[in-house]
């Protein structure tokens, strides 16, 4: 099936977006500050602002989306890093933290949109055990995307037709239907996030971060069985572990190669998400993910092998869990959400 143009453009303008902001702070937090904590928040971070939220077509609900990002983003990183020295304050929190995404409060109007993306700045914070000098320059990371991601925002959009409004207001009632289920939702989502932190610590994974990033898709997928999901999860990171072990065994130790392959792939993830697909997107971000710490760690050649491992491990795991939620409280067609696709979800 063609991917229909107003997708195509979306995912033009996050990929444009991202190409273009998320190497240049990357590279002011590592080469010019030289602190790669506020380097790998600030990467992040942008992800989140620019790439993660199906932000409203209207300016001033946009930049008040981005701000809220921001704010509670910075509230979520502070608190997560507090909270990643202990492993049981870090699984608490998960769980907390993952539960009131899926609150009412949260989960309608224009807060909808960034809930996820907020959710993800307390798990990067949480999910390794961090000292509390290093919250300032990852505090500095996130802030700074949120501060950058404002103009970006409004000058490097593109205004679609109207129907993502409309596809807006759809999706708001369909959520006010399904308010009864939210209890349930909520509990499968902060049970998924606390043995994301529990399994990553007990396993020593050294990258657990990652483990959360296997989570989160499968959780979200409103339209298609955790499995489904699941499995094309799978697919894309073998894929993309493919591409960046053939990219690093051609690229070898020549680091300026990396910089220059880091905003193509950046584009093409951030695109392929929105205009190509779920696989594809996959894919894509697990070579980006391969390139970044290869400049980040130019020594730890093994870091595609350690990504597919960690999404795997995050990904089974809400799998079951989601899996055990719908066994518990009846047949598929009983709690089939409605899936919408946003009209213009840049």
């Amino acid at each position: 099936m063609a991917t229909p143009a107003f997708l195509r453009l979306s995912g033009l303008a996050r990929g444009a977006r991202a190409a273009i902001l998320v190497p240049s702070l990357f590279a002011l937090g590592l080469l010019v500050i030289k602190q790669p904590q506020m380097a790998g928040f600030s990467v992040f971070g942008t992800f989140a602002h620019l790439v993660m939220v199906n932000y409203s077509a209207i300016e001033r609900t946009r930049s008040m989306q981005a701000a809220v990002l921001t704010g509670v983003g910075a509230v979520l990183v502070s608190l997560g890093t507090l909270a990643s020295t202990s492993t049981w304050a870090a699984v608490v929190g998960a769980v907390a933290s993952g539960f009131l995404t899926e609150s009412p409060l949260l989960a309608s109007g224009p807060a909808a949109a960034v809930r996820t993306a907020s959710l993800l700045s307390f798990m990067l914070a949480a999910a390794v055990p961090t000292p509390v000098r290093l919250m300032i320059p990852q505090l500095a990371g996130w802030l700074l995307a949120g501060v950058v991601a404002q103009p970006a925002l409004r000058f490097l959009w593109i205004q679609i037709r109207s129907e993502s409004e409309n596809a807006g207001r759809r999706s708001t009632h369909s959520t006010a239907g399904m308010h009864s289920q939210w209890f349930g939702n909520a509990t499968c989502i902060g049970i998924a996030m606390g043995l994301a932190i529990l399994a990553a610590r007990l396993l020593g994974l050294n990258h657990a971060f990652w483990v959360v990033l296997g989570v989160l898709p499968v959780l979200s997928a409103r339209g298609t069985s955790p499995g489904y999901t699941f499995w094309h999860e799978q697919a894309g990171t073998l894929l993309g572990f493919l591409g960046g072990a053939c990219l690093v065994a051609i690229v070898g130790v020549h680091q300026a190669w990396f910089w220059i392959a880091l905003p193509v792939l950046i584009f093409f993830s951030a695109y392929a998400s929105t205009a190509v697909g779920f696989v594809a997107g996959q894919a894509a971000f697990t070579v980006f993910t391969v390139v970044l710490f290869c400049i980040l760690s130019p020594l730890d050649r093994h870091v595609g092998i350690v990504r597919v491992e960690d999404v795997a491990v995050g990904g089974l795991l809400s799998f079951l869990v989601a899996s055990l939620q719908r066994l518990g409280q009846g047949t598929p067609n009983q709690l089939r959400l409605v899936r919408i696709r946003r009209g213009a979800p840049q």
